[in-house]
Parts: C-alpha cells; structure tokens; sequence
C-alpha cells in the first residue's frame, strides 16, 4: 500500500517533469482483434509477458517488482474494465528516474455483435469474385482454399434439391440423403455461428455499408474519447508523458484509424512557426524523408526514426495546466499480427486503388505523404530553411502569407508516430500468421517491420494469437516483440 500511496503523490501536472526528476506515467492502450474476447482477458495476459515476465524493465533487486494492480478507472467507458499499473520501472535514457506503466484495454466487441449471415456472404463473395490479377501472391493460396470451401458449402447445401428418386440412383446404397442433408445443415449451422461471432466484425468494421456505419462509428468514437481522456489528464494521478497504441489482428485497422482521426482533431499540434524549436524538427524530419526517397537504406529509416522522436518528444512537452491540454502524447503505433499487409485485397480494389487512396490521404503512410508544392509556395519553403535542397515536397503546408507560419497536413501523425509492425511469415497457410506480414510495400519506407522467427525457428502452427503466450511463445520471439513494445522507449 506504501508503494499505491507513492503512486498518488507523484501526480505532478507536466510532461517536463520526468526531465526534472519526476518518475514519469505512460499508457499502453491495447485494441483487440476479432473474435468474442471478454473484457480484460486479452490485456492482462499482454502486461503479464510485458511487465511481470520481463526482468529487463523492471528495478533490479526491487521486492516484488514484477507486481502490478487492477484498479477501476472510469475513463474506459465501462465498468466492464480497469486499469492495470505498474510499479515503478528501472531507469532508461528517456526515463532518467524510472516510469509507471498504465495498462487500458479498448474493448469493442460489444458495438459490433449482430452480423448477419447475408452481411457475412456478401462480404465472402466481395474477397471471391475479382479477377485473378487482382489478388496479391501472398494471398493466392489462401484465396483458393476459401473458393474451395465455398464450392463444398454450397454442394453440401444443393443435396436437399436433389429429387429422391435420382439420389436412389446414384448414390451408394450405404450413403443415405437424410444422412448427408444433417451433415450439411450441421457444417452451415456451425459456419453460421463462428462466421458471424468473428469474422461478422471484421465485416462490421471493415465495410462502409449503411447496415455497418453505426458501428463503425461508435468504435471509433470510444476510441476517440480514451485517446481524448488520456490526454487530458484528470488532475490527480494520471498526467501521462507517452501514449502507446498496440493493434491486435482487426484491432491494428481500429488503431491505425484512431491515430489518423485523432490527428486530424489536433489543430494545434500540427499549427508551427518554422524558426521555433518544432519547425526546426519538421526541417530535419522533411530532410530525412527526402533521404528515404532516395535511398531507403536501413540507415536512413533509422535517421527519420529519430527525427519523429525529436519531433514527437517537442510535441508532449508542457510547462502548465493548459499546455497538457494541447499536447500530442501519441509516440508510437504498434502493430501486431496485422491485415493491414493485404489493404489492396481488404481495403480497396488492388493495388492502384490503395496507392490513391494513400495519396488522397484517407490513409495515412509513415513517412507521411509529400504534395507538391506551387512555384511560390516552395520558395517560401526554401527561405524558411524547411525545403531540402532540389526537393518540391513536403507534408508541411503554408497557412497565411506570414513567412514564418505554416502546418503539418491533416494525415500527418506518422510526422511523430513511430510505426513498429511484428509478423509471422506464413507457410502453407496454416503455419505460421497468413493474417501478418510486413507493411512498408503498402503504408511507407519509415515503418519499422519485425519479422518474430528471426532468431527462432519457422513456425510450425498457426501463430496469429499467440505473439504474447509466454507459455507457447519461444524466448527469441518474446525479445522480438519487448523489442517493438519498447517499454522504456529505447532507442
């Protein structure tokens, strides 16, 4: 109870505090993915692995300092669930004095209950009729076995149609058509079941129909409102200095969504001068993005990953009360086991058909998407000293005549949002995560991809939920993903 006590008094109102000597606060907010999760399952195994599991975050020689607790917080929007924190950590660079950990989950499986058994075929027949051309090779295999298993449902469901007296004709005297009609009605009444129960929310979330916009909207909106919650503070105990979304599976689109929208309700974080200490990080960050471009090395990834965390380190910084309000807390999106890898086949219609969107900025890439500049608007930008040399884009647009004012566009968050993703190549489809693979091809060069078998072997079971099962899960694999989860912000 000492150490709960000590949590309280070290609510001190400002993000600078952790520099001055303040043992910082983060939050980790988990997204589940699909299925009929119940509320807290999935977080308290991930802050088991990634807290209580893990001697390398913790205080050394600290009694019992793999401990946490689960106390309400009315901030997740229901009493369903509660807060797990931390004890205090050991120090890091960013974190000279140690940091409490807040472990939220953003549960949503309850606003998207309800799919119907047409909304889940049709959403079938959308993956399945499309020319061969349009579906990614990494997806083929997979594609034929659900063409497969389409084909058997519905021969199974024709035998009812088939007149007695040819089924007596045909068929072995052994094989009875009552016999096969129960087999049929048992093998749709179970897809029925698991169908809508699972992937009905992938069809919720995932397709702008007018049966789904609700739930799509009431998703977003309880994500929007813990993003808002946590940013805000509440005065006593809980003035974070870091926010990290972890995505799981279906719960990776959800997370990639709220980093976008949120983004674009924080006027003020994207507003700069360029001569202040933020234009001075957007001119190196725009340099770094320039350099991608030209040659995406693993060192010049590396270079822009620090730029984001100098940009993104200005953009948490508060001296008081109102500066927390208007602070941009979010410093990275993890995404674990994503589908994000198949957009084009999930999201759009192919792969010209994602590349638009990503240049209409309805998705959101890391590095964020460059516009070109007007012949004016450009010189401006050289004269501001945020326009690298020979360069005629920027994520960064001009916002008055006034030289000094400009703003990062509205589908800029990965400007400060460091994108890790972790994966498990498939083999054979059932081996390994045919759901996962790598997300640079799709949403940009600055994304961090984490391929989990390195250093292990391949997988030889389907692995999808297994990334944090410490009890399942081999050691290399557990560093890989502590290595993403990053819970002391290491470089």
């Amino acid at each position: 109870m000492a150490d709960d006590k000590t949590e309280r008094a070290e609510g001190a109102p400002a993000s600078k505090g952790a520099a001055r000597g303040r043992i910082a606060r983060q939050a980790y907010v988990l997204i589940h993915g699909m299925g009929e999760q119940r509320p807290m399952d999935t977080v308290k195994g991930f802050a088991r692995t990634i807290w209580s599991l893990d001697p390398d975050v913790q205080v050394p020689k600290m009694p019992h300092a793999e401990q946490m607790w689960s106390r309400p917080d009315n901030r997740t929007g229901s009493l369903e669930l509660r807060r797990i924190t931390t004890r205090k950590s050991r120090a890091s660079d960013s974190f000279p004095k140690g940091v409490r950990t807040d472990f939220y989950e953003l549960y949503w499986a309850d606003l998207t209950a309800g799919s119907t058994w047409a909304q889940f075929t049709a959403w079938v027949q959308y993956l399945l009729v499309r020319p061969w051309s349009k579906v990614p090779a990494d997806v083929r295999t997979a594609w034929l076995c659900l063409w497969i298993g389409a084909l058997i449902v519905t021969a199974l469901g024709l035998v009812s149609l088939i007149p007695d007296e040819i089924w007596k004709a045909h068929a072995p005297s052994w094989l009875s058509k009552a016999i096969v009609a129960a087999l049929a009605a048992a093998i749709l009444a179970f897809m029925h079941r698991k169908a809508t129960a699972s992937f009905g929310r992938v069809v919720k979330y995932t397709r702008s129909d007018p049966d789904n916009i609700a739930a799509r909207k009431a998703v977003r909106e309880r994500g929007l409102a813990l993003l808002r919650e946590l940013h805000a503070g509440n005065g006593q105990e809980t003035n974070y200095d870091r926010v990290v979304l972890v995505g799981h599976s279906l719960g990776t689109i959800l997370a990639h969504d709220l980093v976008s929208y949120f983004w674009a309700e924080q006027i003020g974080v994207q507003v700069f001068s360029a001569a202040s200490a933020k234009g001075q990080a957007i001119a190196s960050l725009e340099a770094a993005v320039a350099e991608i471009k030209l040659a995406p090395s693993m060192e010049n990834i590396a270079v822009f990953r620090e730029a984001q965390g100098r940009l993104g380190r200005i953009l948490r910084e508060a001296s008081n009360v109102a500066e927390i309000r208007s602070r941009w807390l979010i410093s990275d999106l993890v995404t674990v086991g994503s589908p994000l890898t198949h957009a084009e086949f999930l999201l759009a219609d192919g792969p010209d058909d994602l590349k638009a969107r990503c240049r209409a900025r309805e998705l959101p890439t890391c590095p964020p998407f460059r516009e070109e500049l007007d012949p004016q608007v450009a010189e401006a930008a050289r004269r501001a000293g945020l326009l690298p040399d020979g360069q005629t884009r920027l994520m960064s647009h001009r916002i008055s005549e006034t030289p000094e004012a400009w703003a990062l566009h509205f589908a800029a968050p990965f400007a400060s949002v460091r994108w890790t993703n972790v994966f498990d190549p498939a083999r054979r489809v059932a081996q390994g995560d045919m759901i996962s693979g790598p997300l640079r091809k799709n949403f940009g060069m600055g994304i961090l991809d984490l391929n989990i078998s390195d250093g292990d072997r391949p997988s030889r079971e389907f692995t999808h939920t297994r990334y944090w099962d410490a009890d399942k899960t081999a050691a290399a694999r557990l560093k890989t993903l502590r290595r993403a989860i990053n819970l002391l912000d290491r470089n």
